[in-house]
């Protein structure tokens, strides 16, 4: 197990991927209780990690800043226009200032936070609660991008990827549990019109969905040789997928991946629009 880290970590909203993070980091013991602080706009959230975890609960974002070495910012991307303003002034200098925010590149965070923290940007996903996330993380700075790698190794695995392929990270593995939910969701569904108890059904469709996943990540081949090893001439799964191929579910599925990764763009694109608006006005 990788030794325990001794930097002070502040979690700035403590919603669905906030709290994941504070349980990655204590379920791997990668840090301790003792050393996380978190804040969030709605008190209450706090005091839910807080209660649960035994983490302490700043005052403010500033004084989260304040104290602590390594800040992980766990908002939703508009809530970055209100809070660099709140906090820029308070980073020590050379903190370690870690983004999840779908759409904001590092530049837009440099403008919003000012030049005394080191920043990295990080995608993980929704796994992340069950510590079997997937995080992209971006970076110019080897230390600070090793610090992001121990907290997200807690949550699951870490890649390295070029910041110019974040939008389609945030397409593929940011938004990618939600299509696996949906091809469960109508499992499920199918299961029960045809006469299957629910409770049956989504045995079936879930438990489905984790043999193919760890048989995927078990196996040195690739996901399109273990469909084609599943796949019987003239059975059940080969009657399945040729209508699948026929109605071009391939197609729609990759034009769908690019509609997320046009939509992440917009939204870098406004954030960059809100810099241009920003330094206009100053």
């Amino acid at each position: 197990m990788a030794a325990n880290m001794k930097q002070r970590i502040g979690i700035i909203g403590c919603g669905t991927m906030g709290s994941a993070i504070v349980s990655g980091l204590l379920g791997s013991r990668m840090s301790r209780s003792r050393l996380i602080s978190v804040f969030d706009s709605v008190r209450a959230k706090s005091q839910i990690l807080s209660q649960k975890f035994g983490v302490k609960v700043t005052r403010s974002n500033s004084q989260l800043v304040q104290e602590a070495d390594v800040i992980v910012l766990a908002v939703k991307p508009q809530d970055l226009k209100w809070l660099g303003p709140e906090v820029r002034r308070s980073f020590k200098k050379g903190a370690v200032v870690i983004s999840i925010l779908a759409g904001t590149p590092l530049r837009a965070l440099r403008q919003f936070l000012g030049t005394r923290p080191v920043l990295v940007r990080a995608m993980p996903n929704l796994g992340a609660q069950v510590g079997e996330s997937v995080t992209a993380l971006t970076g110019s700075h080897r230390r600070s991008l090793a610090v992001a790698e121990k907290i997200f190794s807690g949550c699951g695995k870490v890649v390295y990827v070029p910041e110019r392929q974040f939008d389609l990270v945030t397409a593929l593995s940011g938004s990618g549990p939600a299509y696996f939910f949906l091809l469960m969701e109508l499992l499920v569904h199918i299961g029960v019109r045809g006469g299957l108890a629910k409770t049956t059904a989504r045995l079936l469709a879930v438990q489905t969905a984790l043999g193919a996943a760890k048989l995927a990540q078990a196996s040195s081949v690739e996901p399109g040789e273990l469909r084609r090893r599943v796949t019987s001439k003239k059975g059940t799964t080969e009657a399945a997928l040729r209508y699948l191929e026929r109605k071009k579910f391939p197609k729609m599925f990759s034009e769908a991946i690019a509609r997320a990764v046009r939509r992440s763009r917009q939204l870098s694109e406004a954030s960059r629009s809100f810099l241009r608006c920003s330094n206009a006005s100053s």
